[in-house]
């Protein structure tokens, strides 16, 4: 799956974008429970694993959707 990075999770408190740091590592708990994480980067890419479609950051938006609609009209 793609999910929006620790590595930029860290980062957001001191941009501004959150107004702490986050208890919790999304990507380190995921990977704890067996997912397979496919980017390192905030980026736009996304993925379809079965019934499942996920996207990197809100870079992946168009992608996102679009990836959606095509598999949903399979």
């Amino acid at each position: 799956m793609t999910v929006f990075p620790d590595s930029v999770d860290k980062q957001t408190p001191m941009i501004g974008y959150l107004p702490g740091p986050m208890p919790w590592r999304v990507c380190e708990k995921l990977t704890a429970l067996g997912a397979q994480i496919t980017n390192t980067k905030a980026d736009a890419s996304c993925h379809v694993d079965r019934r499942l479609i996920t996207g990197a950051s809100p870079k992946a938006t168009n992608a996102f959707g679009r990836l959606a609609s095509e598999t949903m009209l399979k």
